[in-house]
């Protein structure tokens, strides 16, 4: 293991071992506990990657514009979010859900527009990789935060 696997490792373990305090009432702040999963993503991704330091140079600012426009499309997707379903008329669920599936299928053609921005920066296997480590750091995620908020509950 390289010195930039390594301090990426350790870098993982520690923000991934931060991630209770966000099922706490911390000091913290929300964007300092948003900046620490983003950091443990890096990490875990650079890692899992095997990214050259090259490779990392060129690929994480495609990777972060990315990121913002998926997120500003899921906002986006988030119809009926603050409405109540049943006060609304079948024919605006109808739109809502017309305009979710549109959104999707913007999700799916921005997909496509950074797959091939990537396959620029990186191999791929390592395109192929991206989206496996992006669901795997999901899930190990969502597992720390259940640990942690069942942890809480027998408090």
């Amino acid at each position: 293991m390289n010195k930039l696997q390594t301090y990426l490792t350790l870098l993982l373990v520690f923000c991934i071992n931060a991630v209770p305090a966000l099922a706490q009432d911390n000091p913290v702040s929300r964007e300092e506990r948003i900046q620490k999963i983003k950091n443990a993503k890096i990490a875990y991704i650079t890692e899992k990657l095997n990214l050259t330091s090259e490779q990392a140079q060129k690929f994480w600012p495609v990777y972060n514009q990315y990121e913002e426009e998926k997120w500003a499309l899921k906002r986006k997707s988030r119809v009926f979010r603050d409405t109540s379903i049943e006060a609304l008329s079948d024919q605006q669920v109808r739109e809502g859900l017309n305009r979710r599936m549109a959104v999707r299928e913007e999700e799916v053609a921005l997909e496509r527009q950074y797959m091939d921005k990537f396959l620029k920066v990186i191999s791929v296997k390592q395109v192929a990789l991206l989206y496996r480590s992006e669901r795997e750091f999901t899930k190990v995620l969502l597992q720390k935060l259940d640990t942690n908020r069942q942890g809480i509950s027998r408090n």
